[in-house]
């Protein structure tokens, strides 16, 4: 086996280095490898990314593309071109992956569904990612949000005319990745490029407040996801239009926005494996690392196992794998199947993993607020004794349990859809129309929703046990649990009636079958849940709650009232529910789009874009444990947030969740 120093190639913009690396990981050298995988990892991530428009493949195609590296770079030639060489393999492969796509069965079980689900929301897509990781704003916002309505060739050229501005490909490399020759490249980029200008000037005019009317006539139907067709009637109308004001004449070229931006970071899981790649080379292997990167993180979230099986596959298919090296890779998987928050810290709705400990942060007590702690409470369920006669068998085990830190972010949910469409109704139209709650791919697109909003749980109006509300918590729950995302419950009774302690007690251990699971929402161990009040409520009601909680351990949030801060008995937590901004300082903070009850002639709180973003930074900046969005989809009082065609946004959630994404992002918890 070959090896050569460091200083030999180190220099990506040195040829002769570059080289010197291919040859060197073509005659076995395991470190050469490694590092072609690693240097070149982010490049192919990218280019990947902005070319499909399909998050959940990303990673499956990267790796596909590196495991064809590790396995063919002995076949190359010319060592000199080994970049266009993995570029020009990385089209061929998001090119078969649309042919793939393109020739599927409509219906392909489960997981074609939860992948359909996924491709329907653009907010998850890498434009996201791009704008939220290099924290885009203004023209480069809108040129990245305008990449979203090219057609997919259009978005292939892209995503390799990107990294050409950017300074990481050639001109050259370009014309090989997509087959053709140079002159027929440059007229292709021409016309991608005037294409992505049309797209901007699209966004522009989506997302103008006030949105011109007539462009709402022309959106008539449109579902909020952009493509081709939309883009082009849209076009049409913002050329003639005086309002939309034709195509901006202001617009930066978009090779000078783009030009100096940084490349999207991997993944940690990805980079976490190619780091394991030395230590596998070490043991004995002959290949690389950086395909199998995918596998893991497509499903490590489903399990250890899984994940390990999915490295080995990874390891069977790229060929110059040795045993060694697949025993460390599915000892990666191991680990990642274990601790996936690595992958998913920082992604919108995702929940600390915590065990439950005696010294485990909390707040609690009269005064919520984040520097507080207490005790947490002993969990509710142990592990079962295995059958063995030892001892360490046979003792019980403490239950894992997913705490939320503070604060947390939520919306009022009202689970009482399609029946609530009927009658009175509504003054808005969902963009989804009128839907189901009771259907899964709802409910997944709403939790999808919230998330892209910044927010972790929903909070979903209960009016008791076997009620409607009551019987669609279990489709909450499991939906939740699928995509990371938590439920409580708003208990409405103590606003039309004054419920005993041992009512509330019997509730309280009646939703113990929801609350003791892990999508629940927990503070400090405790299963949270709020609770309504009515106008003449006072300290009685905290009275009573005490009383009933004193052997079942919630974390209760009640609704204030007037001098709620007086009262002997304290709850965990306090909470406003108003149709305005509202600060109860350490311990609430809301917003609210507006309020337009079903059976008035004008709207009581009109809806404003530009106070929501006002209200919305506000909260984000109050420091409050509780900052709440009134509310997710209450249709019938007008306070919705969920995308409606009055407030539709190329991203496909809707002006007000857009909003919530902007602001919780650029404030993170």
């Amino acid at each position: 086996m070959t090896e050569i120093s460091r200083s030999e190639y180190e220099g990506s913009q040195a040829p002769r280095s570059q080289a010197a690396l291919v040859r060197a990981a073509q005659q076995g050298d395991q470190w050469a490898l490694d590092t072609l995988v690693a240097d070149y990892l982010p490049l192919i991530y990218n280019i990947v990314g902005r070319a499909l428009d399909a998050p959940a493949d990303t990673d499956d195609v990267v790796q596909e593309i590196m495991l064809q590296m590790i396995r063919d770079v002995r076949k190359l030639r010319d060592p000199e071109a080994f970049r266009s060489w993995l570029v020009a393999i990385a089209m061929r492969e998001v090119r078969r992956h649309w042919r793939v796509r393109r020739s599927a069965p409509v219906t392909a079980g489960i997981e074609g569904l939860d992948e359909a689900a996924v491709l329907a929301d653009p907010g998850a897509d890498f434009v996201d990612l791009t704008i939220t990781v290099l924290s885009l704003s203004g023209q480069r916002r809108e040129a990245a949000e305008a990449t979203r309505w090219l057609d997919a060739d259009d978005r292939q050229l892209l995503s390799l005319w990107w990294m050409e501005v950017a300074g990481r490909l050639t001109r050259t490399e370009l014309a090989a990745a997509v087959e053709v020759p140079m002159p027929q490249a440059a007229v292709r980029v021409q016309r991608m490029k005037a294409r992505l200008e049309v797209a901007r000037a699209v966004v522009r005019a989506l997302q103008a407040v006030p949105r011109c009317p007539d462009l709402d006539s022309v959106l008539r139907g449109w579902d909020g996801r952009p493509d081709g067709l939309w883009r082009k009637r849209t076009a049409r109308h913002v050329r003639t239009c005086a309002t939309c004001g034709g195509v901006p004449v202001d617009l930066v070229p978009a090779d000078r926005l783009l030009a100096d931006l940084a490349l999207v970071s991997v993944p940690p899981v990805l980079l976490a494996l190619v780091a394991s790649g030395a230590g596998g080379g070490a043991a004995g292997g002959t290949g690389g690392t950086g395909g199998t990167g995918s596998d893991l993180a497509t499903v490590a979230s489903r399990g250890p196992v899984r994940a390990g099986r999915a490295a080995s596959r990874a390891a069977r298919r790229a060929g110059g794998v040795s045993v060694g090296k697949a025993a460390v890779l599915f000892s990666v998987a191991l680990v990642l199947g274990t601790a996936t928050a690595a992958y998913t810290l920082g992604r919108p709705g995702q929940h600390e993993q915590t065990r439950v400990a005696a010294s485990a942060p909390a707040v609690a007590g009269a005064q919520p607020s984040v520097t507080r702690s207490a005790p947490t409470v002993a969990p509710s369920v142990t592990a079962k004794p295995s059958g063995t006669s030892s001892p360490e068998a046979a003792a019980p085990k403490a239950a894992a349990v997913t705490n939320t830190r503070l604060p947390v972010r939520a919306a009022f949910y009202y689970p009482w859809y399609p029946e609530n469409f009927t009658g009175a109704g509504s003054h808005y139209t969902p963009s989804a129309g009128r839907y189901d709650v009771g259907v899964a791919t709802t409910v997944d697109r709403q939790i999808k929703d919230m998330q892209y909003g910044g927010l972790q749980a929903g909070i979903s109006s209960w009016w008791g046990a076997g009620k409607r509300e009551d019987t669609r918590l279990p489709l909450l729950m499991s939906e939740g649990a699928k995509l990371g995302f938590s439920w409580t419950v708003y208990y409405e009774q103590e606003a039309y009636a004054n419920p005993s302690a041992a009512a509330i007690r019997q509730d309280l251990e009646y939703l113990r079958k929801y609350s003791d699971q892990k999508a629940w929402l927990h503070i400090a161990g405790k299963p949270v849940i709020f609770v309504y009040a009515a106008g003449g409520d006072g300290c009685d009601m905290a009275t009573r709650w005490a009383q009933a909680n004193k052997t079942e351990g919630y974390y209760v949030v009640l609704k204030v009232f007037g001098g709620y801060q007086g009262c002997a008995d304290q709850p965990q937590g306090w909470h406003q529910y108003a149709s305005g901004l509202d600060v109860q300082k350490g311990y609430s903070a809301i917003l609210s789009p507006g309020f337009w009850k079903n059976d008035a002639a004008q709207p009581t709180v009109p809806r404003d874009l530009t106070r929501f973003r006002q209200d919305a930074t506000t909260v984000a900046t109050s420091g409050a444990p509780f900052q709440l969005v009134v509310t997710y989809n209450e249709w019938g009082e007008g306070t919705a947030v969920e995308s409606s065609t009055d407030w539709p946004s190329s991203s496909g959630h809707g002006a007000y969740t857009d909003i919530l994404h902007q602001v919780f992002t650029a404030h993170p918890r």
